[in-house]
């Protein structure tokens, strides 16, 4: 049974939901306060990092490095495109996401710079949806580890009062990921409320 740590407010705690879900894998979550961890939990990472998942007695953080060990160690269904230098363009998509999108998603969370962070989210989705209108899924036509890593920030967008119908491209594939049974398990209670927001 794998264990996961999880912030239930987290986009990456999120993306390695997802990972799990769609494996369909067995595993008891835990979901911690990534401003509060407890003296236990840091006694098994002591970096404080989340998502952390244990399995078979090794501890693994950082969303990128756990979702691409969980597509290694469990390979149905594939969240990696087959092609080497498909591989390559996957991870480092997800690189540029981490390094551009999620700093822009963390201003957000700022009340003194989330007006202007919303701005330059707007900017960043105008540019993904011209990106999008050539292709399916971030990575062709194949559903990877770069939709995972996309998914959980274009979730938080219309709680954040952006509207998204201008963006037709981005609103189609926004639809394929979320349609995805696997997407919805991967909700945390606080992620299902934000819809209803």
């Amino acid at each position: 049974m794998i264990k996961l740590y999880s912030d239930p407010h987290c986009p990456n705690s999120h993306r390695t939901r997802i990972v799990l879900a769609e494996k369909e894998l067995p595993v008891t979550t835990t979901e911690l306060d990534a401003e509060n961890l407890p003296a236990d939990f840091l006694k098994l990472n002591p970096y404080g990092k989340l998502p952390t998942v244990i399995d078979r007695d090794i501890i693994f953080f950082e969303s990128s490095v756990v979702n691409e060990y969980l597509d290694e160690r469990y390979p149905h269904p594939p969240l990696k495109p087959g092609s080497p230098a498909d591989r390559a363009q996957m991870r480092l998509a997800v690189l540029q996401l981490e390094r551009e999108l999620f700093p822009i998603y963390a201003e957000t969370q700022n009340p003194r710079k989330k007006k202007d962070a919303v701005k330059k989210l707007s900017v960043y989705m105008d540019s993904m949806n011209s990106f999008l209108a050539r292709q399916e899924y971030f990575i062709g036509e194949q559903y990877t580890l770069a939709d995972v890593t996309l998914a959980p920030i274009l979730w938080r967008l219309t709680s954040l009062g952006m509207d998204t119908a201008k963006w037709n491209h981005l609103e189609a594939y926004m639809d394929r990921l979320f349609e995805r049974p696997a997407f919805e398990r991967s909700l945390s209670e606080f992620e299902q409320m934000l819809r209803d927001y």
